[in-house]
């Protein structure tokens, strides 16, 4: 397989996890780019062919799918706050009615 095959399956499996096309893009040219200058710092320092240092560069990168699902979450950050706050919400205002009702009731007696 070719080291542009190699790359291209890497960040198929990578992308793979991300929704926003725009975001999917930005995410496969920098990992792109950083695969490329990992291996050519692996070919010219350690003397790595070109094969096998794009091979080391996706290996130390890690597990594509749990990079994937890393940057999916990144990409939103906010949603798990608005998730709490609207949680926060919703109990809130459960105890003001629970309120409401214990003094109205406390208040026919």
């Amino acid at each position: 397989m070719c080291s542009d095959e190699r790359i291209a399956r890497f960040l198929d499996r990578v992308c793979v996890h991300l929704v926003w096309p725009p975001y999917r893009a930005r995410v496969r040219r920098e990992l792109t780019d950083h695969i490329l200058t990992r291996a050519a710092y692996l070919q010219r320092e350690r003397g790595f062919s070109a094969e096998e240092a794009v091979a080391q560069a996706i290996l130390q990168l890690g597990d594509a799918d749990e990079i994937g699902h890393d940057l999916r979450r990144a990409q939103h950050p906010l949603r798990r706050l608005g998730c709490v706050l609207a949680t926060c919400l919703l109990w809130t205002s459960i105890a003001w009615c629970a309120l409401y009702l214990l003094l109205y009731f406390l208040s026919a007696f």
